[in-house]
């Protein structure tokens, strides 16, 4: 039986100009070969999260969705995973098994828990808080080195205290991953992107309810094929460089920065459990180039990655600065971080559009929306382009109207898809920010040529008068 294949793969442009402050770096993570062992996949946890309140009844499809999306995700479980299905409303209670440690997938198991699970009812209010904290407290009763939570809901956290959710998340953190997703037109978006990002899972909106089985098949199945329980990303920075973000930017954008164990110059970050699949992860290092030397490579930091034990499973990859008055070599930025920040304004672009409809601004809308238009299609991003779809035309002129009729959880599926990005590739055309527009800044004091943004002189230290380049 093959052992899992490790790949680490930087990609940077080492030039800096003397008024940069920062290094943006993309790491691309794969995993190869990762089937289970001889000895059988490692032990893994599944839990059902199933928003139980009383607003599931109305209509009462959603109930019935729930119910038969968990019977799915049951009917898939193989033998021996370890499972349990829990009731969510103001509380949250375990449904099957009637009590602790989860069951053992098995044959007579899965029908007991479908029988369960068939016999949900709606009826109390919504506290995700105390949905997670029992996840966490039942995952902790197993020995399994993969957990993972499907959580479904219907509605608002309103009978949650005030910030119960993030301290419950606090707690959750790096203890289970989960995937969460909204059914009907009447829950919080935000809500979701945030168990999603800290639980280092995916969110979404349910647009059919008939959707929501095959959705809970292929989450259940998909984290029971990661057979690599725990890779983590080593970074280490100099005394002239620091971490200032990192995050994971395909196939999902996620914050990983407060998830990063800090020693010094040493950063570990732990990205969870894996199967044969890709990640990329941008990472931005501050840098002080005042301690640089011109025109000579300087080691601003590495990256190793670790799977298991202490060992490196890839080797040492070495994040370098160049410093430079050339302005042709300095303004130029890396392939694939034009793309990740290029996917970072798409996001920022649909969230635009959404708040302005949500507050009834509907020419704001389009105008944002148009922008995500262009910056999808540049980026070959066909999902979210998909996803816009459903809420706008797009005129022969390029410009887009909203459509009538935009039912709420299509505008929750285009705000939680704005997290998706794409991945083109190595060879395959990615779309580039181009240098920054205008004629370069001559320095008054000294002559000198630096950039059109460039806020002080890269030879001399001379400040440009503030305002736009002439």
């Amino acid at each position: 039986m093959p052992e899992p294949s490790f790949a680490l793969q930087l990609s940077q442009r080492k030039y800096l100009a003397p008024d940069d402050d920062r290094m943006d770096v993309v790491l691309t993570v794969r995993v190869g070969d990762a089937v289970a062992p001889a000895a059988g996949p490692p032990p893994t946890a599944e839990l059902l999260l199933v928003d139980c309140s009383s607003s599931m009844d109305w209509p009462p499809t959603k109930i019935e969705a729930a119910r038969h999306a968990c019977r799915a995700a049951i009917g898939s479980l193989r033998d021996g995973v370890l499972f349990g299905v829990v009731e969510c409303t103001e509380h949250a209670r375990l449904v099957y098994p009637a009590e602790p440690p989860l069951a053992v997938a098995g044959e007579r198991t899965r029908h007991d828990a479908k029988a369960a699970a068939s016999g949900l009812i709606a009826g109390g209010g919504t506290a995700m808080s105390t949905w997670l904290d029992l996840a966490r407290d039942l995952f902790e009763r197993t020995p399994a080195a993969i957990r993972h939570a499907v959580l479904l809901t219907d509605g608002k956290n309103e009978t949650d205290r005030a910030g119960a959710l993030e301290a419950a998340l606090d707690r959750c953190r790096g203890q289970f991953a989960c995937d969460a997703r909204g059914i009907g037109d009447d829950w919080e978006p935000r809500d979701l992107q945030r168990i999603a990002s800290v639980l280092r899972g995916s969110a979404d909106a349910v647009l059919e309810d008939a959707e929501l089985a095959g959705d809970f098949r292929h989450l259940v199945e998909r984290a029971m094929g990661r057979t690599v329980p725990d890779v983590r990303l080593r970074l280490t920075t100099l005394p002239y460089s620091r971490l200032r973000f990192v995050k994971q930017v395909f196939p999902t954008e996620v914050e990983l920065t407060p998830q990063c164990h800090v020693e010094g110059h040493a950063i570990e970050l732990p990205t969870g459990a894996w199967g044969e699949e890709q990640r990329e992860y941008h990472l931005c290092l501050d840098v002080e180039t005042a301690q640089l030397t011109r025109y000579e490579d300087r080691l601003l930091g590495t990256a190793t990655l670790f799977a298991g034990a202490s060992e490196a499973v890839t080797g040492q990859l070495a994040i370098v600065g160049y410093l430079t008055d050339d302005l042709a070599l300095s303004s130029v930025p890396d392939d694939d971080v034009a793309r990740v920040t290029g996917q970072a304004e798409l996001g920022r672009a649909v969230r635009a559009g959404w708040d302005a409809f949500e507050r009834d601004d509907r020419a704001e809308a389009a105008r944002e929306w148009g922008t995500a238009v262009r910056l999808a299609t540049e980026l070959g991003n066909a999902e979210i382009l998909k996803r816009l779809g459903r809420l706008i035309d797009v005129r022969e002129d390029g410009t887009v109207a909203i459509k009538d009729g935009v039912r709420p959880r299509d505008g929750f599926s285009l705000v939680l898809g704005s997290t998706i990005s794409t991945y083109t590739g190595a060879g395959e055309p990615a779309a580039v920010a181009p240098p920054a527009a205008g004629a370069p800044r001559e320095c008054v004091r000294c002559g000198h040529k630096a950039r059109p943004t460039a806020k002080r002189c890269g030879h001399c230290g001379e400040p440009f008068e503030t305002g736009a380049p002439s």
